[in-house]
């Protein structure tokens, strides 16, 4: 079961990182042609509104409600589940298409809420309209990202994983497209400070196109699962009441975490739209270290996640706890064991890592700042990964109020935090620093979801031997550590001899620290007996050529 379970994680993990990487030449070409600064800012919360909007007004339903249903629908239903699916898309399609619209048509006063109060300013207009524009432009979004995640949901309630993994690679090479076109025609020199109606055009309806491809070359999946979609309308008999119960908690859990978005992107853009002179780290210096970070969530906490979250349910529904119990802690500390060296080379290699990914064009200015926003949201990197199987655990329980109320402790904390740390503890001239405060912001309020979500979840599932993860936890961080260490030690004794810098540099020494680092942090977990790590790397190196590979 455990190894079904990593097949699965493995495929989808393959595509997600040539989907992360496209999404990081993405960022570099977004540096090279319009900066890091306040004009990248401005394009940057415009494109990801929709996808916040659409998490709001229904993602959170859509992604963790209604996978526990559909595998029970697909289980119990005579018909596999058919009628069922087929309502669950057709309602869901069209409370998307109405959602998009309605934003539409309200994108001023959408816009209006992530504005700071430095864009109110009379000589900011044109910065202020361009944001408009862009947001009108890239809302259509909302309508792509539902219906791309909710054909993908059925396809992972059927275990077919890979595909809405492999899928967000098209839509990031039609933005690569976009960005191209972009700096061939309109990248003449200078950046300057405001967009042009067509340039404008090309970056939001090239972004919005992007999507709409995504949720395409989804499609032909969707049958050869097995499921043919027919438009079927009408929700009585479905049993559709009793998610839309689930559904409302969720619902307030997204409320409350989009709430936390707005005053971090507010805070953010105002690091930006300050006059002091020098580098700035605002929302695409904090947005770009929140994608990094993301990268081994993304291929390995989701996949594994998502690949246990069918068998979690499945053992909920039967009462097993004990079973859950174990599969979730295993699924912690397989994740873990990569996460967190991951996150320690996050911090111990922060400037190469940002240099390799933004160190272009205009994007090369805000370097520094932009590896000091790293290091602070690195360190909210394994917390975060615990927290999030523990929501996935309450989730496989049917249990969506829990963590309503656990998400308001993340909010309170992360958004407290934040105004302190930008608000109060920055003046006007050390504004810029707002992305490093939002960054340990946010990693002190995961860390604080934690504490509280063991105590609350160990009510639920009881505490049974193979399902404790703080001793090989707290291991996992000494070998990390130690390795990260030496990794970094070796780095400045060959930077003290060799004098480099720019983007291929960085590449060569991120080369250097990992191989360092790998191998120390690999010895040391054998030596504190870490058998996740040992298994991990068994499995990878069973895959090289020449080595046997267990049947």
């Amino acid at each position: 079961m455990a190894d079904r379970t990593l097949r699965s994680a493995a495929v989808m993990a393959a595509g997600t990182v040539l989907s992360r990487l496209l999404g990081f030449v993405r960022i570099a070409l977004l540096a090279a042609a319009i900066g890091s600064a306040l004009r990248s800012d401005i394009f940057t919360a415009a494109n990801t509104i929709p996808n916040s909007l659409y998490i709001l007004l229904a993602g959170g339903v859509f992604n963790t409600v209604l996978v526990p249903q559909l595998v029970r629908a697909i289980k119990n239903h005579d018909d596999g589940g058919q009628d069922f699916t087929n309502r669950l898309l057709t309602f869901g399609f069209v409370v998307l298409a109405v959602v998009t619209v309605g934003c539409v048509l309200l994108a001023p006063v959408i816009a209006e809420l992530y504005l700071p109060d430095e864009l109110h300013d009379p000589s900011r207009a044109a910065e202020k309209a361009n944001m408009i524009m862009f947001v009108r432009l890239c809302l259509p979004q909302i309508f792509f990202y539902g219906a791309f995640v909710l054909v993908g949901q059925v396809l992972n309630a059927r275990r077919r994983f890979g595909p809405m993994m492999w899928a967000p690679i098209a839509n990031n090479i039609v933005a690569c497209g976009s960005i191209v076109a972009f700096l061939l025609i309109y990248r003449t020199g200078d950046t300057p400070p405001t967009y042009s109606t067509n340039e404008e055009l090309l970056l939001g309806l090239g972004h919005t196109v992007g999507i709409a491809v995504q949720l395409l070359v989804l499609l032909p999946y969707l049958r050869a699962s097995g499921h043919h979609y027919r438009p079927k309308f009408g929700l009585r008999g479905t049993g559709l009441g009793h998610t839309a119960k689930l559904g409302l908690w969720t619902v307030l859990f997204v409320a409350v975490n989009q709430v936390t978005l707005v005053v971090v992107t507010k805070l953010a853009i105002a690091g930006s739209a300050t006059e002091t002179p020098g580098a700035k780290a605002g929302l695409f210096a904090y947005s770009t270290a929140m994608l990094i970070i993301l990268v081994p969530h993304g291929i390995v906490t989701v996949s594994l996640a998502t690949a246990a979250m069918p068998q979690m349910s499945s053992l909920a529904a039967d009462g097993d706890v004990t079973e859950v119990a174990r599969l979730s802690a295993r699924s912690i500390r397989q994740t873990l064991a990569i996460v967190v060296p991951a996150a320690a080379a996050m911090v111990a290699f922060a400037h190469p890592i940002v240099s390799v990914i933004a160190g272009y064009g205009s994007g090369k200015n805000n370097l520094p700042l932009m590896a000091y926003t790293l290091m602070t949201l690195a360190l909210g990197l394994v917390p975060y990964t615990v927290q999030y199987f523990q929501l996935r655990t309450f989730y496989a329980f049917e249990d969506t109020r829990t963590p309503f109320f656990l998400q308001v402790a993340i909010a309170t904390t992360n958004i407290t935090a934040a105004l302190v740390g930008v608000r109060v503890l920055l003046d006007q001239e050390n504004l810029r620093y707002s992305g490093v405060m939002l960054g340990a912001a946010y990693a002190l309020s995961y860390l604080v979801a934690v504490v509280i979500s063991r105590r609350v979840l160990s009510r639920k599932v009881p505490r049974v031997h193979g399902a404790g993860i703080g001793l090989p936890m707290l291991a996992m961080v000494i070998a990390a550590v130690i390795g990260a260490g030496i990794g970094r030690a070796v780095l400045s004794l060959v930077n003290a001899q060799v004098e480099w810098s720019g983007p291929v540099a960085s590449v060569l020494q991120l080369g250097i620290g990992a191989v360092v680092m790998l191998p120390v942090y690999v010895g040391v977990a054998r030596v504190l007996r870490i058998h996740e790590v040992t298994d991990v790397v068994s499995m990878v190196t069973s895959k090289l050529p020449g080595r046997p590979r267990r049947s």
